[in-house]
């Protein structure tokens, strides 16, 4: 459990930071929206793009999620 304590502390430490990372994955994800405009389905571009898509909502969920409970935690004490 001081593990993942440790891990929090030094992630929350961080929080200031993590505005930025979550603008430079919404960019990453507008400009991965406008890609697929032009990827046809079934080839290796699009594979990689859905590999991607995963990986920038992965990001989003990760980062919001630590910015939401660094936040939460920051009020409460």
């Amino acid at each position: 459990m001081a593990f993942g304590k440790y891990v929090l502390d030094a992630a929350c430490e961080q929080r200031n930071q993590i505005p930025l990372l979550l603008a430079v994955v919404l960019v990453m994800g507008f400009l991965l929206a406008f890609s697929f405009l032009f990827l046809q389905p079934g080839t290796a571009a699009y594979v990689i793009a859905l590999v991607d898509l995963i990986l920038v909502v992965g990001c989003l969920v990760t980062f919001g999620g630590t910015y939401w409970y660094c936040t939460k935690r920051a009020m409460e004490e």
